[in-house]
Order: structure tokens, then C-alpha cells, then sequence
């Protein structure tokens, strides 16, 4: 069954908007008799919901400006009015805080918006409200010793208001009722509620012209009522449908071990996001005959799989709507391997053909590339390849660094190129240019950990015909920081997933990759904490490597009582912008027919955040909120005032 309950969520919404009793005195807006307040901030930080500060507010590790008095004023909001401004197609957020700043408790607060009008016309697209959770982050990440912002509470999963009571007449069993405290949370000493706003803008002009939009929000406590208006400015330029840019997260068996409902919630609530989910545990049932012969049944993997390979999965049919509507996976791993031999593993390929020393017999080769005929055609049946990305990873050749390996990547890649010309061959790892200089004839992409990342070295393999992603961490400490392969740490600032977008234009990458989805999954909601292994060496103490929010950007259903679908989380949002940047980027370069522009913008943000020279700076891009914000406004205009140019 369909969960598709945002509909409902924004009815009642609505109904309570019309029920509640407007108070418009500055002093029961700003409490005075009330006791509560209301306010706004920008997406692009966090509050500490204990004792108000922004925790992104230091100028003792980053050069910025101080970020203090916010939730007076700050750049989006100020006398009781929020100001956004958008490009079609894209999300735009804010954030709602209700504050009790004498500590007093609330009880049942009640939050609404109406949908954005002009004129008397809404937006198609109704606002989509959350409730942000707290994590509690115990300790630094580790090699984040400077830039961690330390042991605290975060805000970062985003509950949708549909998963708690919002209707002010029901009475009986409350599953999530919304209180300052927050009951469920267990904050300590709580004194700041928030709420997150998200606004998607339609893409076709007739959906949304350009012009201002307006809507409110309003809260209710008791019989007093807190309102802020919203503005909306929607400027008369879009980015695309469809991702060009398919920053993909690859976490291996995480979403095929799903049933089919939970998989489908997440691939639409990522598609949402911008953001493309990639798991090479996909694969049809094969077997292989004692003739010799490879019988592939489909059924299965159809049923399962067909709907993202059509689109279908992203329509109103199975209750989709926004970015993305109607179009395809844009990635897919196809489903290939080979043994793997070095570091004392063996995984088994598919199909088997054996070991090093048996992949390369007549009949063994006879047998790889039988299924990778019928793989081919089966797949080129219901796939569109300049839609969906075809690629081949071969886990058993990962990060392989000795020319015994080398030469398997050749072997494996030049029948691929042979049998299966759509697909791309990807290898991952900091490979040298010896290794490179065997294999680059054979492979398509490379997928280089941004500690390896060096311009120079990066230019010679592009010469060599191999397109580059950027894989890994963005902020380098210190060279230990690269044993991880995500950007996702939650005691680190939300621009750290933003930025690697951005990096990707300026570096003139093909696209990203990021390890994890949800690693802790259940356990994140109450421990974020993700731990590696433990390195030793002769020289050093035994260090066990612990990071918060490593590989986690949503957490799962049904731990929190009445949240039955996953939720994402507030670093999500930070990386699905980066994206709907990179894209209005694109966007204004093609408009001008050249990226000089586009860099220039891009260089107000990014400086040289990969490579050996990036290490032990912490000045490699803005670490300043209203920077990125107010990049991507002059970012906005200028698309608009280039597409009114042409």
C-alpha cells in the first residue's frame, strides 16, 4: 500500500490554520505574555536546540564573520517575514524555531503553512513541514580533532509532520504529540523546538511564473497563535527534470536485503533529493548447465526492478511527484565480478568462472561472455543508456594496486568494450601512472579517493582518455582523514556536503561518489556513531577510528513510535543543493555558451580542497553560511538574467 500521506498532512494543516484565532501584537508574536517566541533561520546552519547557539558559529576554527543574534535577524528573515527567493525546479528551505527561553514547557503545539499563492494562485506543490530530531555526538570524529564542532546535540533527522498528531479536535492515543520538551527526543534541558521547511518549485513556467509568492506559517499553543509570513520570489529560470550531474551514494547490499515498499520509499525519497543510490548487489538468478551453457532467468529482477529502469517508479502511478517525475535510474551497477584474491579475500565473480589462474580458459572466457551477452540484451531492452548509466564495478578488483591486477582489469574491460559497448568500466583507487598507462585502453572511469586527487596527475590520465569521479572526504585535517570513503559527518559543518558538488564543477569531474546510505540505520536515531576498525603501528598508540554520521544520510522507519517511513536528514538537503548548484552552474554555461562566468562563481567558494596540497588547511573553500547562500542567489539571478539575454 501507497504511503502517500503529505496530501492528508497539509489538509489538516489547512483546517487547523482556519480553526485557529489569529493574535497579530507584536508581544504575543515575541512572547511577552506568551512565554514562547517564534523565529526563522537559514537552512545552511543549525541550532543547538538546548542552549540556542548556532553551531556553526566559529570563528575560532574557520575565517568567517561571527553568526550571533540570529534568531533576531539573519539574511533570510527579519520583522516577522521570511524571504526566499528560487529557480524552477528546484527546493528552497528554511528553518521555524519555537523557543521558550525561561525554560517553561509546551504543550500540543500545533504548526501549519499554507501553500504559496500569487495573485490568488498557489503552487502546485504544497510545503513539506518536518520536525528535526536531535542526535547526541559523544565524541570528535575521528582525525577532526580542529575542525570537529564536538560532543553536543545536532539537529538532523527530518521527522514529516504527517508521522505526528497535528489535528487540535482529535482526542484519544497520541503516537507523537509535538511538546517543547520533546518527550521522545530527551534532549536535556530543551528549550528550542524546529521545525523544517521545504518548498519545491514546479518546473514548467505555466506550474510556476515567475513573480512573488507569499504563504504563512502558524503555530499554535493554547489559545495563543504565533504566524510569519513567507516570501517567495520565483525567478523566471529552471534547472533540468533530470540529473546531469548523478552524484550517486554506493553502499553494497543495503538495499537489496529491503522489501520492495521500504526499497521504493527510498529511491523516491532520494530521487526527491537529487541524489542517486547505487547498490551492486542487484543480479537475476543464473545458473549454469553441466554443458557448459548459462541459463539467466529474469522474472524475479523484473518484477522487482523493471519500474526504475522504465521511470515508472517516479510517476503519480506509484505516488511520485517532484524532481525527477518520470525519469529513470540514472545509474545502474551492473551485475558483474570476479574473484577477488589479494589481502587473503575470495569473493565469488558472477557468473564463476573460477580463479586468476581459471578465468582466462576458453571455456571459462566462453562462459563470462555468454551472460554478458544475454545481460546486454536483456537490460538494452528496457533501458535507455543515455539516461541510465550503465556500470560496470568489479568489487573483486577494488582498490588494487599490484600489475598482476592490472592486467585482470585489462583482460576483463577489453570484453566488455568487445560484448557490451553501451556499459562504462569503473576502477577505484589511487592508482600510479604505471598502472594507469596499462590499463586506461581497457577502462572508462576512475573513481579517485580526493586524497589522490592532484590536478597534475589528474590531467595526465584525462589525456589517456579515462574520465574522472571524485570519491571520499573533502576536508583533510590530516592524511588519516582518508580512511573513510564519505563526506557525511555530522559534527562537521553542513557545507561539507554541499561543497562536493561544487568541487565537481570547479575540478571538472565528471560526477561523485559517496560511500554508505544509512550505515546504523535503526541505531542511528539514539547512536550516530559509526567505528571502522582499529589501526596499530609500531610507532603510534592503537587508534580506534569512531565518526559521527559517517555514511548515514537518512535513518529508518518504525524505531520512532508513528514514523513509519525512513526519514532524511538535514545532510541530505545540504547535498541535494549542492546538486540543484552544480546544476543552475551548467545551467548559466550553457546560456553562455562557456563556463567563465559559472567558474567565476564557483571561485568565490572553492578553492583547492583535494589533493596533497589540501592537507592540514582548513581554508580549502567558504566555511561562511551566508557565503554559499548568497552565492547561490547572485547564482540564480544570473542564470535568469542570461536566459533573458538569449
Amino acid at each position: 500500500m501507497q504511503r502517500n500521506l503529505l496530501a492528508i498532512a497539509v489538509l489538516a494543516c489547512l483546517g487547523l490554520l482556519t480553526a485557529c484565532s489569529r493574535t497579530d501584537s507584536p508581544a504575543a508574536r515575541w512572547g511577552g505574555a506568551t512565554g514562547w517566541t517564534v523565529s526563522a533561520l537559514p537552512a545552511s546552519v543549525r541550532l543547538d536546540p538546548a542552549g540556542g547557539r548556532i553551531i556553526e558559529n566559529r570563528p575560532d576554527i574557520y575565517k568567517m564573520r561571527p553568526l550571533e543574534g540570529l534568531l533576531d535577524s539573519n539574511w533570510v528573515f527579519s520583522r516577522d517575514t521570511v524571504r526566499l527567493e528560487a529557480a524552477r525546479g528546484e527546493y528552497v528551505s528554511f528553518q521555524v524555531v519555537v523557543g521558550s527561553p525561561d525554560g517553561a514547557p509546551l504543550k500540543d503545539i500545533y504548526v501549519g503553512m499554507f501553500p504559496f499563492a500569487s495573485g490568488g494562485n498557489p503552487l502546485e506543490a504544497k510545503p513539506e513541514l518536518f520536525l528535526e530530531w536531535s542526535v547526541e555526538v559523544r565524541g570528535k570524529s575521528f582525525g577532526y580533532e580542529r575542525c570537529s564542532y564536538g560532543p553536543g546535540w545536532y539537529p538532523d533527522a527530518l521527522i514529516p509532520l504527517h508521522c505526528l498528531d497535528i489535528d487540535p479536535e482529535r482526542h484519544g492515543r497520541v503516537w507523537y504529540p509535538l511538546n517543547l520538551p520533546d518527550f521522545r527526543n530527551r534532549i536535556p534541558d530543551q528549550r528550542y523546538q524546529i521545525i523544517w521547511v521545504d518548498q519545491y518549485v514546479p518546473r514548467e513556467r505555466i506550474s510556476a511564473p515567475p513573480g512573488l509568492y507569499r504563504s504563512e506559517v502558524t503555530l499554535r499553543c493554547g489559545e495563543k497563535t504565533h504566524s510569519l509570513t513567507v516570501e517567495l520570489k520565483v525567478h523566471d529560470c529552471a534547472i533540468p527534470n533530470r540529473n546531469r550531474l548523478w552524484g550517486n551514494l554506493q553502499h553494497e547490499g543495503f538495499l537489496t536485503r529491503m522489501d520492495e515498499q521500504d526499497e521504493l520509499e527510498l529511491y523516491q525519497l532520494f530521487k526527491k533529493n537529487r541524489v542517486v543510490l547505487a547498490d551492486n548487489g542487484y543480479h537475476p538468478d543464473l545458473t549454469v548447465t553441466p554443458q557448459g551453457k548459462v541459463q539467466i532467468d529474469w522474472t524475479r529482477f523484473d518484477s522487482r526492478l523493471k519500474k526504475y529502469f522504465t521511470g515508472e517508479a517516479f510517476t503519480e502511478a506509484f505516488g511520485y511527484s517532484g524532481p525527477g517525475y518520470g525519469e529513470p535510474w540514472e545509474e545502474f551497477l551492473l551485475p558483474f565480478d570476479c574473484w577477488r584474491e589479494h589481502e587473503g579475500r575470495r569473493s565469488p565473480g558472477w557468473p564463476d568462472v573460477g580463479d586468476s589462474s581459471q578465468e582466462r580458459s576458453s571455456a571459462n572466457q566462453a562462459l563470462y561472455v555468454d551472460a554478458i551477452r544475454q545481460v546486454r540484451e536483456h537490460l538494452l531492452g528496457m533501458t535507455d543508456p543515455e539516461k541510465t548509466h550503465l556500470i560496470v564495478f568489479q568489487n573483486g578488483l577494488d582498490e588494487s594496486y599490484f600489475p598482476e591486477a592490472w592486467e585482470r582489469m585489462v583482460y576483463y574491460g577489453k570484453l566488455f568494450k568487445k560484448y557490451f559497448p553501451e556499459a562504462k568500466y569503473r576502477v577505484d583507487g589511487g592508482y600510479s601512472l604505471e598502472a594507469m598507462q596499462t590499463i586506461h585502453a581497457a577502462i572508462d572511469y576512475w573513481c579517485c579517493h580526493t586524497v589522490g586527487y592532484n590536478r597534475d596527475t589528474v590531467q595526465k590520465y584525462r589525456e589517456l582518455g579515462i574520465r574522472d569521479w571524485i570519491y571520499g572526504p573533502v576536508l583533510y585535517e590530516r592524511k588519516e582523514n582518508s580512511g573513510v570513503g564519505s563526506s557525511t559527518f555530522i559534527d562537521l559543518e553542513p557545507s561539507n556536503d554541499r561543497l562536493i558538488s561544487w568541487a565537481c564543477w570547479r575540478c571538472k569531474a565528471l560526477t561523485w561518489c559517496s560511500w554508505g546510505i544509512g550505515s546504523q540505520w535503526r541505531k542511528a536515531w539514539y547512536a550516530p556513531e559509526t567505528w571502522k576498525f582499529a589501526v596499530r603501528s609500531e610507532d603510534k598508540p592503537l587508534a580506534e577510528r569512531s565518526f559521527n554520521g559517517n555514511a548515514l544520510l537518512v535513518y529508518a522507519p518504525d524505531v520512532v513510535p508513528g514514523v513509519d517511513i525512513p526519514c532524511p536528514s538535514i545532510r541530505l538537503k545540504q547535498m541535494r543543493d549542492g546538486v540543484e548548484e552544480w546544476e543552475l552552474l551548467q545551467s548559466l554555461a550553457d546560456l553562455d555558451g562557456n563556463p567563465a562566468r559559472a567558474d567565476s562563481l564557483a571561485d568565490r567558494l572553492v578553492h583547492e580542497p583535494f589533493g596533497e596540497q589540501s592537507i592540514g588547511r582548513l581554508d580549502v573553500w567558504s566555511h561562511d553560511p551566508q557565503d554559499w547562500d548568497d552565492t547561490r542567489a547572485a547564482l540564480i539571478q544570473t542564470v535568469e538574467a542570461a536566459g533573458k539575454g538569449n
